[in-house]
């Protein structure tokens, strides 16, 4: 795949997911779309993207979209980002709205649903340090289908 056929590619993931892809990804834009080129009959990366660059189809672009994503869901899945919601975040916001005592959360890029399930059951395991308080968790994913 050449520079710019990166560019386009990487340019058209970012707009349709906001999937932001560094030059250091061109090994992981081949593995994850060689498999759709083949699937169309088409030689390789680059004549998909030639094939993108004229009137593709909303399905191919969805099914590039979704091969680039990583459409993975697990309970705890990085122990670090729900370490920081407990400790920094949800104390800090929760400070913020005072009285209120009512937090919405989105989950984005959830997958299969796994991610806001752990976030229920950080606020569940921590809801004696917060009397009153209602969480609502909004939980989305572009993807259709996951790869658990």
């Amino acid at each position: 795949m050449k520079p710019d056929e990166f560019k386009f590619m990487a340019d058209l993931l970012k707009k349709r997911s906001g999937l932001a892809l560094s030059e250091d990804k061109y090994y992981l834009l081949e593995s994850r779309l060689l498999p759709i080129a083949r699937g169309m009959q088409l030689p390789d990366v680059s004549a998909l993207c030639a094939h993108l660059r004229g009137k593709p189809t909303e399905d191919l672009l969805v099914e590039v979209t979704e091969a680039m994503t990583t459409n993975e869901s697990s309970f705890f899945r990085d122990i670090k980002p729900y370490e920081l919601l407990r400790k920094i975040i949800f104390p800090e916001i929760m400070g913020k709205l005072g009285a209120q005592k009512e937090m919405r959360i989105w989950s984005a890029a959830c997958s299969a649903g796994q991610e806001p399930y752990t976030i229920a059951l950080c606020l569940e395991e921590d809801k004696a340090k917060m009397p009153g308080w209602r969480f609502g968790i909004v939980a989305t994913d572009l993807a259709k289908k996951s790869r658990r």
